[in-house]
């Protein structure tokens, strides 16, 4: 008989899962859909929840037991929400004999992978955006994360629907024309951006399709676009934005901290590198990382803690 812990990330797109021996030896991962009850519906997120556990478990036998899971889950951010994930998901870990869980927001899982500092904030972009913080007073802010109608300007969503709004403004003539039109019509397969009204809303595209268009932006900007730049630019300085009002919430505008870039957004080079250089103008001493490792591993890290206290195995 042995131990074993599970993390699991559940992102706006999709979810990674991995199982761990109780000393934080990975054995096995998983990539499913999405569970963010957001973003799928909830007999869908319980499958791809349930499906994930079991890929990284199907080795294990009969004897072994998971004595901790720690997930982290975009798109938790109200008490009522809260609520309503522990209720959906705590019988899937009542069912799986999983003895101990914890059910955190995705941006703690994110900003545990990225850094060990007490002064220090997780800036995210990826389908959706969103920044958290705390410093060594034991103070946390977070700005952002209230999902696609309220928020999630600078996100993956943000650039893929204006990208789509430009390629019908440059169709029609209200601007200049724009390498993003023919790169949609391509993306949709359509001759005309007439065409493009049924396959968006019959039915709607989801959150996430529409995140998927961010991509043409970044090829758009490759070759020049000015539409493009433009679009990317302002996911810039919304982003930059985020950080900055949780570093002054936090008193951390001229301190030592770091900031933790997740999400797939965050991590093209003209985003970083734009979005790192306006963040050391305002403080100098801000120490910018890329996480080298997935959030995923934020969740394992969260988990030894649970089972070890602040300082487990290293």
């Amino acid at each position: 008989m042995a131990n074993y812990l599970i993390a699991v990330d559940g992102g706006g797109t999709k979810t990674q899962i991995i199982c761990a021996t109780n000393q934080g030896i990975v054995i096995k991962s998983a990539l499913v859909g999405p569970i963010g009850l957001t973003s799928t519906s909830l007999g869908a997120a319980v499958f791809n929840l349930k499906e994930g556990i079991r890929q990284v478990t199907e080795n294990l036998t009969a004897e072994d037991k998971i004595v901790h899971l720690t997930m982290g889950l975009a798109g938790m951010d109200t008490p009522k929400e809260i609520k309503e994930v522990k209720q959906v998901f705590s019988n899937v870990f009542d069912d799986l004999k999983i003895e101990t869980y914890l059910i955190t927001n995705d941006a703690i899982i994110a900003l545990e992978n990225g850094t060990q500092k007490d002064d220090a904030l997780v800036l995210i972009s990826g389908t959706g955006s969103n920044c958290l913080g705390r410093n060594s007073s034991g103070m946390m802010a977070k700005a952002g994360g209230l999902d696609y109608l309220l928020t999630d300007e600078g996100s993956g969503f943000a650039i893929g629907l204006e990208t789509l709004k430009i390629a019908v403004k440059s169709a029609d003539g209200r601007i200049a024309k724009s390498i993003l039109e023919k790169l949609v019509k391509k993306h949709f397969n359509v001759e005309d951006i007439l065409d493009l009204k049924s396959l968006v809303y019959n039915p709607n595209l989801t959150k996430m399709e529409v995140a998927s268009l961010a991509q043409l932006c970044f090829i758009a900007l490759r070759s020049n676009d000015f539409e493009a730049k433009k679009i990317l630019n302002q996911a810039i300085e919304e982003l930059f934005l985020l950080a900055l009002v949780i570093l002054k919430k936090l008193q951390l505008v001229d301190k030592p901290v770091d900031c933790v870039l997740a999400g797939r957004i965050n991590h093209d080079q003209y985003i970083y590198q734009n979005l790192a250089n306006k963040l050391q103008a305002i403080n100098s001493q801000i120490n910018i990382i890329i996480p080298q490792t997935d959030s995923v591993y934020g969740a394992l890290k969260i988990a030894l803690k649970q089972l070890y206290g602040p300082n487990p195995i290293s």
